[in-house]
């Protein structure tokens, strides 16, 4: 059959290593793809380069630092005099809720940011293969 006539006359090769080839197996085996024309079409179409931005969990880093830089300060008062206050004990544990606060809200806004890219990434356009 000549390429004009064909469903989808632009033809692309690729080619793999045996290591790059034995990964791709293993993926195609995970997704159940039937051929490797299927799985590769599916991929590149509805596929996408993903970015990481990480500039918010380095922030989260810097809190979390400072935070527990206070805690050691109690703790290191307590050791040296053998005792700690209850306003110092309540400090504690305020920090520790300040560190449970900024994880939870790091992680929802992860997630709803995950949920929307996924949102993004349907295509009611794309034919079935």
């Amino acid at each position: 059959m000549r390429t004009e006539n064909r469903k989808r006359p632009i033809i692309k090769k690729v080619a793999f290593t045996n290591h790059e080839y034995a990964q791709v197996r293993r993926a195609m085996e995970q997704m159940n793809a039937p051929t490797f024309q299927y799985y590769a079409k599916n991929q590149i179409i509805q596929g996408k380069v993903v970015r990481i931005d990480f500039s918010e969990l380095k922030n989260l880093r810097v809190a979390v630092n400072r935070i527990g830089g206070n805690i050691n300060q109690i703790a290191k008062h307590a050791n040296e005099n053998q005792a700690i206050s209850q306003e110092e004990m309540s400090q504690v544990l305020q920090h520790l809720n300040e560190i449970k606060e900024l994880i939870s809200v790091q992680l929802s806004h992860a997630e709803k940011r995950a949920l929307q890219e996924r949102k993004r990434t349907v295509r009611s356009d794309v034919e079935e293969w």
